[in-house]
């Protein structure tokens, strides 16, 4: 596995972000979420809010060779790792621990001592693997108009934690 190189995104990478989300969510969530809500919940516009956090300089882009490989965003006042995707050409092969990372020390940096999100049913292994407590699971509601189940998790950041 080859490091990626990181960057801060800017506002005209937001739809090649949106793209990469869909196309891995469409490949990662298969089996977990029924295909008409998966759809449904994937043809919603960025927010507003996501824009913000563009716009704020916390999103992070992952970079091999000059290939988006993924990405993260954090939502400081929620202290929520809002999104991390990675390009299924790359599943499984480190990047997503890498982006992890990457998001936690921008957390850090932005004074967040402990950091949540809503993980898909498909992702909270992984994130369990991160050291992310599974809180809780549940119904939620997103603004596509679907019902969605969820993990809710939370990470407690340290200085010296390194995942």
């Amino acid at each position: 596995m080859a490091p990626l190189t990181f960057r801060t995104a800017a506002a005209d990478d937001i739809e090649r972000l949106w793209a990469l989300r869909a196309e891995a969510a469409r490949v990662q969530c298969a089996g977990y979420y029924p295909a008409e809500a998966l759809e449904t919940w994937l043809a919603a516009p960025p927010s507003a809010a996501f824009r913000q956090y563009v716009a704020q300089g916390h999103a992070l882009i992952g970079e091999r060779a000059g290939s988006l490989i993924g990405y993260a965003v954090i939502d400081a006042p929620g202290r929520e790792l809002e999104a991390l995707f990675v390009a299924p050409s790359a599943f499984r092969q480190g990047y997503g621990a890498q982006l992890l990372q990457r998001a936690k020390h921008l957390a850090a940096t932005l004074g967040i001592d402990s950091l949540t999100l809503s993980a898909a049913l498909n992702a909270i292994d992984f994130y369990r693997a991160h050291d992310y407590e599974l809180i809780t699971t549940d119904s939620f509601a997103h603004r596509s108009g679907v019902t969605l189940e969820r993990g809710v998790m939370r990470k407690t950041l340290t200085p010296t934690s390194s995942s």
